[in-house]
C-alpha cells in the first residue's frame, strides 16, 4: 500500500492487484473476490461475476464505464442503493464528468491511475461537498478487463463513519 496523495481532507492510495485483501478492510471480502477472478495475468472481467457473487455487497456496489479512449471519465453503470440513500441522489447512467458530485483533479489523476496500471484504488475523506463534513467516506475501485489487459470498466464499492 502507498498513500497517493492528501488533499482537502482525503487521502488517495493505491495498491498493486496482488495486496493481501486483509491489508484493505473493510473491503477485505469484496478484494478476494475480485483476485479470485484472475485468469493468470489476465485482470477479471465484469462477465466473470454473478450478482449473487456479491452476498453483503449488493447496495454498496459501484461500476463504472470508461468512456471510450479516456481513462479520466466514465458512465455509472450501477450506483448502489446504499450509496442512493446516503447521498440522496442515483448517479447510474450518468457521466462523471457531467456531474457537480466533488470530484475533482485529484480523483481524476487517480482514476487515470486505476485505468493504466492495473492497480486498485481507495479514496477516504469528508463528504465537504453536500456540507456534510462531519460524515467520511471511503470508496475502493477495482480495475476489470473484458479482455483482461486493457482496463475498460471498475468494480467499486463504498462504506461511510460517523
Amino acid at each position: 500500500m502507498a498513500i497517493w496523495k492528501r488533499a482537502l481532507g482525503w487521502t488517495y492510495q493505491v495498491f498493486d492487484a496482488d495486496t493481501p485483501a486483509r491489508e484493505i478492510a473493510p473491503f477485505d471480502s469484496l478484494v478476494e473476490l475480485w483476485q479470485s477472478r484472475f485468469r493468470g495475468e489476465h485482470l477479471p472481467a465484469w462477465r466473470d461475476f454473478s450478482f449473487d457473487n456479491f452476498y453483503g455487497w449488493h447496495g454498496w456496489l459501484r461500476v463504472g464505464d470508461f468512456v471510450p479512449g479516456r481513462t479520466d471519465d466514465f458512465v455509472y453503470r450501477l450506483w448502489g442503493t446504499h450509496s442512493v440513500d446516503f447521498y440522496g441522489v442515483d448517479l447510474t447512467g450518468k457521466r462523471m464528468s457531467e456531474l457537480d458530485f466533488g470530484f475533482d483533479d485529484d480523483d481524476r489523476e487517480l482514476l487515470t491511475l486505476l485505468a493504466t496500471e492495473k492497480m486498485m484504488t481507495l479514496a477516504s475523506g469528508p463528504v465537504f461537498w453536500q456540507e456534510r463534513n462531519h460524515l467520511q467516506v471511503s470508496v475502493l475501485k477495482l480495475p476489470l478487463a473484458d479482455d483482461g489487459q486493457n482496463i475498460n470498466k471498475f468494480l467499486g464499492a463504498f462504506q461511510h463513519q460517523r
